[in-house]
């Protein structure tokens, strides 16, 4: 990325994005929304668990899976989302203080896990479980759907847009897949501008690259939210 006037400028990290180098974790989600049932002391539960695309997303797929099962005796959730795991609620929906959500956001939290969603629901059976035996119900219901689950990796990846000429832009799209990026979007005109999208642990290596090409070849980049 070039300043007015001319001098290429080094490619920054988003600090709140990314650990220092080398200590970046890698966090899980499920790949796709997938329920396990079991039986406790003849209480039905039924774990259920979705992956978020962002944590908006997080409530209306609570909101729509308590309603699908409104004549239970309780929907209780948890979910946790962002690189950082920044963000996170969870409800007992009338259980015991501390006896539904918190368990089932730990065994989230235990499995690695983020961008997720999970929803237990419980049909009570006449037999009462205690505090104890509550904790244990609602964290096992959580861990047989993660045990039916795929697990994928959440990668930080950075985007960015890139004005260059056509030679370097069949450099680029020979660099991108070795890295790990995807291209979004291409438009050609007298000049290629991309739309690229890239791991954050390969972004050093694509900066080196540009900027190698900004003096020469008058390529242009610029990191995009």
């Amino acid at each position: 990325m070039a300043d007015e006037a001319g001098a290429p400028q080094p490619c920054l990290h988003h600090a709140l994005e990314r650990p220092p180098e080398g200590k970046m974790t890698i966090w899980k989600t499920v790949r796709e929304t997938v329920e396990a049932k079991i039986l406790i002391r003849r209480s039905h539960f039924i774990g259920w668990v979705a992956p978020l695309q962002d944590k908006d997303q997080a409530m209306d797929l609570i909101g729509e899976r308590s309603k699908n099962f409104a004549d239970a005796t309780h929907n209780c959730w948890a979910w946790i989302y962002g690189l950082q795991r920044e963000d996170s609620h969870y409800s007992d929906d009338g259980e015991p203080s501390g006896t539904a959500g918190k368990p089932m956001y730990n065994a989230l939290m235990s499995a690695g896990l983020t961008n997720v969603a999970a929803v237990v629901t419980r049909y009570y059976g006449g037999v009462k479980l205690g505090v104890r035996g509550l904790i244990d119900a609602y964290t096992e219901s959580v861990e047989a759907a993660l045990a039916e689950a795929k697990l994928i990796k959440v990668i930080p990846m950075q985007n960015l847009r890139v004005d260059c000429e056509y030679a370097e832009a069949q450099q680029l799209q020979g660099l991108l897949p070795r890295l790990g990026g995807t291209i979004e979007d291409v438009s050609y005109a007298a000049r290629v501008r991309f739309e690229i999208s890239v791991p954050e642990a390969a972004l050093g290596e694509l900066c080196e690259f540009l900027d190698s090409k900004v003096h020469s070849n008058g390529l242009t980049y610029s990191l995009e939210d």
